[in-house]
């Protein structure tokens, strides 16, 4: 039904105030497209893990899990970094020129020009506008012009590749740019032909109507047609409009492809699984593993961005980082009632920084240390063992060990773990670990660690309990000078030494004679009552067996009888260790070997640092992870307004009000939301300008012109961040379907429908 108008003070005499003459105001918003190039990683990679859900905008996902988007013309285009990967067209560096056409583009007369460029890839058209009206009344208002770009080439008939309108008020000449791909069909065209046509009539009134369209120029574009092999690339492109400056640009990948062991299989959480017996060669999976110890064997052997150049494969002790990426790969204690693989790397490698740095970041990963010896790098993890050799003061130069013990103020309680979040987008959180029984033994003493390549909290709290527990549980070294037969110890091994001067009693010594059943010992032992005894000794081939000894108690016994025979019989001169229920031996983990210096008997000094095997239970085993206490930060997409809806009101001009319901989060109000981004567009083809930001949830579009409008809203959150644009209903503005009020000292009124 008609709406009605109510007049004031119509008729009387004074009369009322003068309408303002309509005036749009100037239309216009940012069109530049932002294009990014970027390398991400050397070598193949298997790229973004879904998509562009893993590609982000200041910290905004480009697309939502419902599949919905977050901004508006984002494309993107990538490489995985193969040898032979082609290049990326419309994200390199080109050569241009630029030539002015400088033209009026008017009804039935279109504007055409010729270019002859072989090597041309993009041609680019430049379009100028000036739209405005002057109404008899006064005032100015804005207009429309429509056109079509159409592109030829070679002995090829015109193709249509663009047709548009712009609308809007533009009192100066206003540019606007078209790019356009061309010769992608095996770069065999040579000629182009452009031609321009304006599709809306010619005003009869030029004085009264400004509608101007000029073809300013056009630039050709060859880009420089770079492949960039073996390097991961990503290009992206967006309107510049929908942000204050640069955003921030975030990729989720799965990272480069490394070769593993050919008897492993990479798990869904990337992994590995071992099958079988490993025959010494690699194979190359299509997905990306987390195994931090063959990242280390690809970082130190790769010639690109390695070692490799230095360091050839021979070199490096495979063997035991195979044993090491077992214990990697192990299932343990997740924290939350469920299991995790128990050393993954996950890290972003940028920057240059010393070789062996590097290398020692990667070895905190599994708690390692590398050594050199006999022309290779080897390695060793600090994991549970068996001992593999054993010594007695018969074995060591002047029967002597030298032992030292940490100082107090390196025995910690408390350790403060930093790693890499993945619910806070991979920002630093820190786990705070306690060992109660150090702290009532030493007190409160802190530390601060760092995880490297940790995004799990278990994985943290694992490596706070580690050091806790390494301080507390194995704080002495020891050093002597083995006879030879020590030189088959390396670093990593785990080792018995019996002391007789720390235990008081001789229970370690040199073997007189053996069979498979019976040892002779070089000096006699009690048996005692109510005692159970075990003896260790070391074959031929260098293995440590145990047996059990069943010599009867209350004797003196130089011969000791196992329980079970030997394999063989251990050779003349190596050495024999007892145990008993109360006296045990000391078990080490060898640290360093080295030659002696100056031994003319071919003595070896070692160094070996206290092993204890309960500690590793305690790591894993016995504790659980607390729910982080809930962070009120902002969500990562930020939410939209709802129902925009409109009033207007006009005298000669439109005075239009949009109003639109607050955001939501969790079915309440979003209170992260600190204002919104408003813009206005006239018809369907219109550019969207009258940009402002308002702080409530309400605008006023004053002094618009009658037409067909649009309005979308965006909300801005406290770190600055934007929804993606909420976009209106069209509702249409005429001078017959209005109210208005007019006021006046008179109090007269006259109702007038329409």
């Amino acid at each position: 039904m008609p709406k009605k108008q109510e007049f004031k003070g119509f008729g009387g005499s004074g009369g009322g105030k003068p309408a303002k003459p309509p005036e749009t105001a100037v239309s216009g918003t940012s069109v530049s497209i932002a294009s990014v190039l970027g390398i991400v990683s050397e070598g193949e990679i298997e790229g973004p893990i879904a998509g562009l859900k893993s590609v982000y905008l200041d910290e905004t996902p480009i697309q939502n899990t419902d599949g919905s988007l977050n901004f508006d013309g984002f494309t993107w285009d990538y490489r995985l970094g193969t040898q032979g990967q082609s290049r990326m067209p419309g994200f390199g560096d080109e050569i241009t020129s630029e030539t002015s056409v400088s033209s009026e583009v008017k009804n039935l007369l279109p504007v055409t020009r010729t270019i002859t460029n072989a090597n041309l890839d993009i041609i680019r058209v430049r379009l100028g506008v000036v739209l405005q009206e002057y109404p008899p009344d006064g005032g100015v208002l804005g207009l429309n012009v429509g056109f079509k770009i159409f592109i030829k080439q070679g002995a090829g008939a015109f193709v249509l590749v663009y047709e548009g309108n712009i609308g809007g008020r533009f009192a100066t000449i206003t540019e606007f740019e078209y790019a356009f791909a061309v010769n992608n069909t095996g770069g065999t065209v040579s000629s182009f032909s452009v031609r321009v046509e304006r599709t809306t009539p010619q005003d009869a009134d030029e004085t009264r109507y400004q509608r101007v369209l000029r073809w300013q120029s056009y630039t050709q574009a060859t880009e420089v047609k770079l492949a960039y092999p073996n390097s991961a690339l990503f290009g992206f492109s967006f309107k510049a409009a929908q942000f204050q400056s640069l955003p921030q640009i975030s990729l989720k990948l799965a990272g480069r492809k490394i070769q593993i062991p050919s008897n492993a299989t990479p798990t869904a959480t990337r992994g590995l699984t071992f099958s079988g017996t490993w025959n010494g060669t690699f194979t190359t999976p299509s997905v990306a593993v987390a195994d931090p110890a063959w990242i280390l064997y690809d970082l130190i052997t790769n010639t690109r961005y390695g070692l490799g150049r230095f360091i050839n494969q021979s070199q490096i002790d495979k063997w035991a980082l195979y044993e090491i990426s077992q214990y990697c790969n192990e299932y343990v204690p997740n924290g939350y009632g469920g299991t995790e693989h128990r050393f993954q790397c996950h890290l972003l490698l940028e920057g240059k920084d010393e070789a062996y740095k590097v290398i020692q970041q990667f070895l905190s990963i599994f708690r390692g240390f590398s050594y050199w010896m006999s022309g290779a790098i080897g390695f060793v993890a600090d994991k549970p063992g068996s001992p593999v050799a054993q010594f007695t003061q018969s074995d060591i130069e002047e029967g002597m060990f030298s032992y030292t013990r940490t100082g107090l103020k390196t025995r910690h309680t408390i350790a403060l773990v930093t790693w890499a979040n993945p619910d806070d987008f991979y920002r630093q959180s820190v786990e705070a670990i306690d060992d109660p029984d150090g702290i009532a033994k030493y007190g409160v003493r802190e530390i601060e660690l760092s995880a490297f390549a940790c995004t799990s909290r278990g994985q943290a709290r694992r490596a706070g309990y580690a050091t806790l527990l390494t301080d507390r549980l194995e704080q002495e070294t020891v050093t002597f000078k083995s006879r030879a037969y020590g030189t088959y110890t390396k670093p990593g091994d785990i080792i018995r030494i019996m002391d007789s001067k720390r235990a008081d009693i001789r229970y370690g010594g040199l073997i007189a004679a053996a069979t498979t059943t019976a040892i002779t010992l070089d000096n006699p032992v009690e048996i005692l009552e109510d005692e159970t005894y075990t003896l260790t000794v070391m074959l031929a081939d260098g293995t440590v067996h145990e047996r059990v000894v069943t010599n009867s108690p209350g004797t003196a016994a130089i011969i000791l009888t196992l329980n079970l025979a030997l394999s063989s019989a251990p050779p003349p001169e190596s050495n024999w260790i007892l145990a008993s229920s109360t006296v045990q031996p000391q078990l080490f983990r060898v640290l360093n070997r080295v030659p002696s210096a100056g031994s003319m008997e071919m003595f070896h000094e070692i160094t070996a640092i206290e092993y204890n095997p309960a500690k590793y239970s305690r790591i894993e085993n016995g504790w659980s992870l607390e729910p982080l206490p809930e962070r009120r930060n902002p969500p990562v997409v930020v939410s939209v307004p709802r129902n925009i809806t409109f009033s207007y009101r006009t005298i000669d001009l439109f005075d239009l009000n949009a109003v639109w319901d607050f955001p939501l989060l969790n079915s309440k109000r979003d209170p992260y939301i600190t204002g919104y981004t408003i813009e206005l567009r006239l018809g369907d083809d219109g550019l969207w300008g009258n940009t402002r930001f308002e702080t409530s949830a309400s605008t006023q579009f004053t002094n618009i012109s009658a037409g067909k409008y649009y309005v979308r809203v965006a909300a801005v959150d406290i770190n600055g961040r934007s929804s993606r644009w909420v976009a209106s209903s069209p509702i249409n503005l005429n001078k017959y379907n209005w109210n208005a009020t007019f006021t006046s000292r008179y109090a007269s009124v006259f109702a007038m429908e329409f």
